[in-house]
């Protein structure tokens, strides 16, 4: 059974020095849940030979009888002290990692408490200071995000796939597979409609520090990004001159499409640190 806070216990790679081991914690969307990174958290074990966390927002996963705050900052400080309260032994400072909206809430608790984080890694966020709305959420989805506010739960999931993944649309048989499962999640597990237009609302409203929070972040992006237009990510890797790295075919959901992509680029950035600078993956 998950702890009532949203905050699962840890997977941790076995370690093979003296050295501590690395903390990361995991912060994903709007209106996701722990139980969409899939086998991502595993994965980034592994890589990075860290032990991580994830953990899910009020009103989302195992918060989702909890009403969600109507600010960044409210959700953040909520979510802060879930994880604190759950792990009392953690070391810090800790690595955040937040797609999206996690983006946000990461952002603000290194803002809050820098000395807690360490490092962090942005997937495919956007700033309202940074980046207009037209490109935060493109016009052309707006259709279809009224329809799965609409809809049921398999139609939500099989619609929120068509439009954040760019990869598992080409493989019928596995996306099927999985809307099922995602929205067996969503039936155990629902978001309510309050609740979402309660994120959105708070995501909409952020507004970041015009400088970087922390020395160390790194900015991952997906060219093919149907939800967030791909310059929200750059614009905030030129604002605060941070590290950028460009995936070439992946959608919105950049961890479902190709977790490996990754975690080794994060495994890289920190074996191998070099000045901050905007790169191009293939």
């Amino acid at each position: 059974m998950q702890p009532r806070s949203g905050i699962q216990n840890s997977l941790i790679a076995s370690s093979t020095d003296n050295k501590p081991t690395p903390t990361w914690l995991l912060i994903r969307g709007l209106c996701r849940q722990q139980l969409h990174w899939e086998d991502f958290p595993v994965k980034l074990a592994q890589r990075l030979n860290c032990q991580v966390f994830c953990g899910d927002i009020a009103g989302t996963g195992t918060a989702w009888e909890q009403f969600t705050p109507t600010s960044i900052t409210d959700i953040t400080l909520q979510f802060r002290q879930a994880f604190r309260q759950q792990n009392p032994d953690i070391s810090y400072p800790i690595h955040l990692l937040g797609i999206s909206m996690g983006g946000m809430i990461a952002t603000e608790w290194a803002t809050l408490y820098p000395n807690e984080i360490d490092a962090m890694v942005f997937i495919n966020t956007s700033f309202k200071k940074f980046s207009p709305i037209y490109q935060r959420l493109k016009p052309s989805k707006l259709t279809t995000i009224i329809r799965i506010l609409c809809s049921a739960s398999l139609r939500q999931e099989q619609l929120i796939l068509n439009m954040t993944s760019h990869t598992q649309h080409s493989h019928f048989h596995s996306h099927q597979a999985l809307a099922q499962r995602w929205s067996e999640y969503a039936e155990q597990q629902p978001v309510s409609r309050q609740n979402a237009l309660r994120q959105l609302y708070a995501a909409s409203r952020f507004s970041p520090p015009s400088a970087a929070p922390i020395e160390h972040i790194l900015l991952l992006a997906s060219t093919h990004d149907q939800l967030v237009d791909v310059r929200c990510s750059t614009a905030i890797a030129t604002q605060w001159h941070c590290p950028i790295h460009y995936h070439p075919t992946a959608g919105h959901d950049l961890p479902l499409d190709d977790s490996q992509w990754i975690c080794d680029k994060i495994w890289h950035w920190l074996t191998y640190p070099t000045p901050n600078r905007h790169s191009i993956a293939i």
